[in-house]
């Protein structure tokens, strides 16, 4: 993608947030929907901070990583709280492919921690 074309994308872009941030002051969406919404701006934010702030490529990359292992416990912790509240139950469709993710992800943070790496 050329320059050009990139910077059309962002002017799109500035302009279809502007139209959203007004349709939700007056047509709120689910909080469920909010958060995917907020965790994708949050992405997008944490990229441009990254990529304006000094460094290279690996700088760019450390500061994604660490983004999205703070983003990572924001959700845990948000999931405990849905569980807490009784918005997840053991009926929830996308329980088994969350309860997989955790399994994985701990048995690899966990192998991090015994390596000392």
């Amino acid at each position: 993608m050329d320059q050009r074309s990139l910077l059309e994308q962002v002017h799109v872009l500035r302009a279809q947030l502007e139209q959203i941030d007004q349709k939700l002051q007056s047509e709120p969406l689910p909080n469920a929907v909010l958060e995917d919404f907020k965790g994708a701006v949050d992405h997008l934010r944490s990229t441009l901070w990254a990529l304006m702030s000094e460094g290279g490529p690996d700088s760019v990359t450390s500061k994604l990583v660490t983004f999205r292992l703070m983003r990572a416990a924001e959700i845990c912790r948000q999931v405990q709280l849905d569980i807490d509240a009784s918005e997840v139950g053991i009926n929830s469709p996308e329980l088994p492919k969350v309860r997989e993710a955790l399994r994985l992800a701990t048995e690899r943070v966990e192998r991090l921690y015994r390596s000392g790496m």
